[in-house]
């Protein structure tokens, strides 16, 4: 610890300042609310900023006596001068001189600052802040949001810092395990949706895993619990997102336990990738296909059918088709679609595909019995999931992402939906 003295001179100026606002205002009487808060923020935030330089130049500008190795070799460093810079922190830009040491492999470093984990002019604080605004609203609405707050920083550089900041963040890595309690099943989604990209629309995976809570009564269905669901979203491929979403299940308490005491129920549209990362990772789940999406194929089949216009017998073969569905009697189903009259074969072609569609999830769409085992048939969480972890943010007007810009984000988004924000962010830096 460093003891400043009151006739520093910089503390000195500060107190003579405080003073001097706190006479103009007591000897104001007409002085309005909004005048004094103002005056009163401009002068905390001059003394905040002056105080901490004060308080920090001191310590910063002791050589240490440590031995350091240098992070690139591993060899020690050693002071060899002082160099000054500007940091960005929450009370202002602070100028500070720290000792710079050097190895004898020519490799520079500067052990106050990697103290202090700064990222790069920023303190850990302001990087904190500026990924938090980051994650809620673009980048030029969070630089606005940062200047009322006295930080300035432009939005192009805040995009910069968000990804140097956010290097090898996994948001499924901070998740803290969760336990099943009686009669407690684990669920897992998938769904896919798109954003804009320099080269058009590509499509962000998005996956949750979470906890069923059962209801009271014969009839009830289990229900999700917000503080139960955990997210993940990565604009990679389907073999990367897989291995995001099984780290995401096991950290959250899937397979933490014996296999035989956790009952998985996966839930998903009919996508191949969905289900192919299912039988991968999650070979011992209940699949179901999200009911909606099963219903919607039917819809479709009808109009294709009929024609758009006819909506009496559009409604007519789905209400009598749906129960037939929900029974789960796939081949019925089958039956039906092939057996609908047409004369073009382009259209015999679509009803084929639309066949084989639901046999190929023949096993997936028994929604009776799913219902009667209490199970969750509709991706609900998920499909909202897709709307407030990617839709509020990056689908924005002229937005368009690249992937190493918009999976920064998307893992800000995750921590922040997952509540793991300030476990990520609570190691405070340790003092010089």
């Amino acid at each position: 610890m460093f003891s400043i003295p009151l006739e520093n001179p910089e503390v000195k100026e500060i107190l003579e300042d405080i003073a001097q606002v706190a006479g103009e205002l007591s000897s104001s009487r007409c002085v309005s609310l909004e005048a004094a808060e103002t005056c009163v923020r401009d002068l905390m935030n001059r003394t905040g900023q002056k105080l901490l330089e004060v308080c920090v130049s001191e310590a910063a500008s002791q050589q240490s006596t440590a031995p350091v190795a240098c992070p690139q070799c591993e060899q020690a460093c050693r002071p060899i001068q002082k160099r000054g810079v500007t940091i960005t922190t929450l009370c202002g830009r602070i100028r500070v001189q720290r000792w710079v040491s050097k190895c004898v492999s020519g490799h520079y470093h500067r052990p106050w600052d990697m103290r202090q984990k700064l990222k790069g002019i920023y303190t850990y604080r302001v990087a904190e802040r500026m990924c938090y605004l980051a994650a809620h609203f673009d980048y030029r609405a969070a630089a606005k949001e940062l200047s009322f707050q006295g930080i300035e920083v432009s939005h192009t550089t805040l995009h910069q810092k968000v990804r140097e900041c956010l290097s090898g963040l996994h948001a499924s890595e901070q998740v803290e395990p969760q336990k099943l309690v009686a009669h407690q099943r684990w669920y897992v989604g998938c769904d896919g949706c798109y954003t804009n990209s320099p080269d058009g629309w590509k499509e962000v995976k998005v996956g949750c895993v979470y906890r069923d809570y059962p209801q009271c009564g014969s009839d009830a269905v289990s229900s999700a619990r917000e503080t139960s669901i955990r997210y993940v979203a990565t604009r990679n491929d389907a073999a990367h997102f897989g291995k995001e979403l099984y780290a995401l299940a096991t950290n959250s308490g899937i397979y933490q336990e014996a296999i035989d005491t956790q009952e998985i129920v996966f839930l998903g549209d009919g996508a191949a990738w969905i289900w192919n990362l299912a039988d991968e990772y999650f070979p011992n789940a209940v699949e179901i296909v999200d009911y909606k999406h099963a219903k919607s194929h039917l819809s479709d089949v009808a109009k294709v059918a009929f024609g758009e216009t006819e909506t009496e017998a559009i409604q007519d073969w789905v209400k009598t088709t749906e129960p037939i569905l929900y029974d789960g009697n796939i081949t019925e189903v089958a039956t039906r679609i092939r057996g609908l009259d047409t004369q073009h074969p382009e259209v015999s072609d679509i009803f084929e595909r639309e066949a084989r569609y639901f046999e190929k999830h023949a096993a997936r769409p028994r929604y009776k019995k799913f219902r009667e085992k209490g199970y969750q048939i509709g991706s609900g969480v998920i499909e909202s999931a897709c709307k407030h972890v990617v839709g509020q943010r990056c689908p924005q007007a002229a937005m368009r992402w690249k992937e190493k810009g918009i999976n920064p984000v998307l893992a800000l988004r995750c921590l922040v939906k997952n509540g793991d924000w300030d476990k990520y962010w609570n190691e405070l830096p340790q003092a010089a």
